[in-house]
């Protein structure tokens, strides 16, 4: 009894088209039957078919078929001078020291700041200025000069075998700004405040003099 209900639900959601013959493509193989003609004793009707179908000419479709593809897109571009950093680095460079206005010394380079950066570290490194660090993003090399302390009063044993005095490390920082006319280069103390116009004017006539 179980097996011939599965095989009733069986058949019921395949369909029947297996039990009955499938005439849905049975257009396919149909053919143009005559005009009905009604006897002229019966009716004066004159039958046209509502839907005449056309004579087309069938032409056979090729065994392979080629997809069209679109012409190439060609674009008219002039190409774009290029410069490399070598030929960058041939511009002559000026290097102008200047006063702004307040009489602080400043250098004044005619570049761009990327190459100004470069220019400035190759020039420290020329006038063997002691390079102890160095930040980009805010254009500042970090600087150490040594210079001799002040003279202190010595002893007897000292002043005889003749003490040398010592030597004292001054940091300063060497800052970068970019404006419309250049690179402008000062000397700075710290962060907030500028070194002495005679240090500024002797760490930068070192530095005019590498380029």
């Amino acid at each position: 009894m179980r097996l011939g209900v599965l095989f009733m639900l069986t058949v019921s959601m395949s369909g029947c088209s297996w039990l009955v013959h499938d005439r849905d493509n049975d257009y396919l193989e149909s053919e143009i039957q005559p005009v009905i003609k009604v006897p002229a004793d019966v009716a004066n009707v004159s039958l046209k078919p509502q839907l005449p179908i056309p004579n087309v000419e069938t032409k056979a479709l090729p065994e392979t078929f080629k997809v069209p593809r679109p012409n190439p897109l060609v674009l008219d571009v002039a190409p774009e001078p290029t410069v490399s950093l070598a030929e960058i680095s041939k511009l002559d460079v000026e290097a102008n020291l200047l006063k702004d206005g307040n009489g602080t010394p400043i250098l004044r380079l005619n570049i761009e700041f990327a190459q100004a950066w470069s220019e400035l570290g190759e020039a420290l490194k020329k006038a063997q200025i002691n390079i102890t660090d160095l930040n980009r993003s805010i254009g500042t090399y970090y600087i150490a000069l040594e210079q001799e302390g002040e003279k202190q009063e010595v002893g007897f044993w000292a002043g005889l075998f003749g003490a040398e005095p010592q030597t004292v490390t001054l940091p300063l920082e060497v800052k970068l700004n970019q404006a419309r006319s250049g690179v402008y280069i000062a000397i700075h103390k710290d962060a907030e405040n500028l070194a002495s116009d005679e240090q500024a004017q002797a760490i930068l006539e070192q530095i005019q003099s590498q380029f």
